[in-house]
């Protein structure tokens, strides 16, 4: 099995990470479409990262990664675990302090490509002859979560691949 795959896995979970603090950063400057779609390609590169891990952990296999690489698509769908816990305590919790109790519930709905392309681009509708821009097509709402959804993917892969002293999706989907 040649390295590359690790590097892969390492590189965009790594990517991922980067990814999440920028769209943080635009979040808070109320850039949520942008935000949005920075996020959303962060929950891109983690399901890259967690398919090329099981590339080089031999639960997938060199032909499957190469098929699956560039499908917006089928990336989605090998996050869909994603969702679920985050719409799970403690994973729909965040923080807003000052007292430890001081949380927030959010429920992150399904990450949806079309709302990504409206996040980056003006659409137009020919058959009621409208055009939506990015803001409107991308809520505070909308950004906030899929950067909810970004950081409890982080954090789920770092919490198994600790407890369970592996990467890859072995560990935590079904």
């Amino acid at each position: 099995m040649d390295s590359i795959y690790h590097k892969i896995y390492a590189s965009a979970h790594n990517n991922a990470i980067d990814l999440l603090r920028e769209a943080e950063l635009l979040f808070g400057n109320k850039a949520y479409p942008r935000a949005y779609a920075i996020a959303y390609t962060a929950i891109e590169e983690i399901s890259k990262s967690q398919f090329a891990a099981d590339v080089y952990t031999g639960l997938h296999t060199e032909e499957e990664f190469r098929d699956f690489y560039r499908s917006h698509s089928r990336k989605l769908d090998r996050v869909q675990w994603v969702h679920k816990d985050a719409n799970s305590w403690p994973y729909n919790l965040r923080w807003i302090g000052p007292d430890q109790d001081d949380v927030e519930r959010i429920a992150p709905g399904q990450p949806v490509f079309s709302k990504r392309q409206g996040s980056m681009y003006v659409d137009a509708d020919f058959s009621n002859m409208s055009v939506a821009s990015p803001s409107e097509s991308v809520s505070e709402k909308d950004a906030k979560e899929m950067i909810q959804l970004v950081e409890v993917a982080i954090n789920r892969i770092v919490d198994v691949e600790e407890e369970q002293g592996r990467i890859g999706t072995k560990g935590f989907m079904k």
